[in-house]
């Protein structure tokens, strides 16, 4: 008879090697999932998104707001445009009868429309309790609906704060891969070179002259960054996870953040694990970032 825990470390080394040598369970695990609307075909494609490039998986009708054109203010009936991620869901009884069996709010207005003067909220993609509304291309007060049965398909493909729900004028096939643009791969990987090897005027090159976060400008950004680089012998970025998306009106870049940085004396200075997002808008025709934020996550 084979000891017990001879059996364990038979167990513990199949499952290694499984880990380690199945390229099917790799190949899932760098998928991930998009929603793109087409707002001149009234079309909704979930989409995977596999090494920088959307595969339509379905596409559904969607109703779009009452008022065509670009969302600006509150109140103008009409859809945003941009690249956004569903920050709620909500269910009834929470949730009015008129929005159907499920709803996602989406983050507009976000850090890049604040910047821009755009207002307003509750802009979401949601079902309805009235059918006959879905056979009209333009009849919500700006937000994304799709019927009852079809919002919970869409649902399993939606992760909060990640999945990106990207709404375009005109969906061209310039924008189904947006992971193969060279000039945005290369500006994030100089950035993130640039941050580790403490190069801040290479850093602060990166940014636009709008940009803002945490209440800091580009002067005040590049104050607190000197600052840092002067506590800090070294710093460690590991970006993970790294996701590219493109709009015409400005691109993101979202990726997992391992922050690691060592004092002078030796000792850790901070460390932190979270999501990253870059807002990147053009400036002298070269990408810079315009907005970030970064959520927290647990080791």
């Amino acid at each position: 008879m084979i000891p017990w825990f001879k059996m364990i470390q038979k167990y513990f080394f199949f499952l290694i090697t499984f880990l380690c040598f199945s390229p099917i369970l790799f190949a899932q695990s760098s998928d991930s999932t998009a929603i793109l609307v087409d707002k001149k075909t009234n079309r909704l494609h979930v989409c995977e998104y596999s090494n920088g490039t959307y595969k339509i998986l379905k596409t559904y009708h969607a109703t779009l707001g009452q008022v065509k054109g670009d969302k600006e203010d509150e109140n103008d009936l009409k859809t945003p445009e941009g690249i956004y991620t569903f920050k709620s869901l909500m269910t009834p009884p929470s949730l009015q009868k008129k929005f159907g069996v499920l709803s996602f709010y989406i983050d507009f207005p976000n850090s890049f429309d604040h910047l821009a003067g755009r207002t307003g909220s509750g802009i979401m993609l949601h079902a309805t309790n009235e059918p006959e509304r879905l056979k009209k291309n333009y009849d919500s007060e700006g937000c994304v609906v799709v019927n009852n049965d079809e919002i919970l398909e869409i649902k399993p493909h939606i992760r909060l704060g990640l999945t990106p729900i990207i709404i375009f004028s005109e969906l061209t096939p310039e924008f189904m891969n947006p992971g193969e643009d060279i000039q945005l791969r290369t500006f994030f990987e100089n950035w993130i070179k640039s941050w580790e090897s403490k190069s801040l005027e290479g850093y602060i090159g990166g940014y636009h002259s709008d940009f803002s976060a945490q209440g800091k400008n580009k002067g005040a950004w590049r104050s607190y960054k000197a600052k840092l680089n002067s506590i800090y012998s070294t710093i460690k970025i590991n970006p993970q996870n790294v996701r590219y998306y493109r709009h015409s009106k400005y691109s993101m870049v979202t990726f997992t953040q391992n922050y690691q940085s060592k004092l002078r004396s030796g000792r850790w200075g901070h460390r932190s694990r979270g999501t990253k997002i870059l807002y990147i808008a053009e400036e002298a025709g070269m990408p810079k970032i315009i907005a970030e934020t970064f959520t927290d996550l647990m080791w």
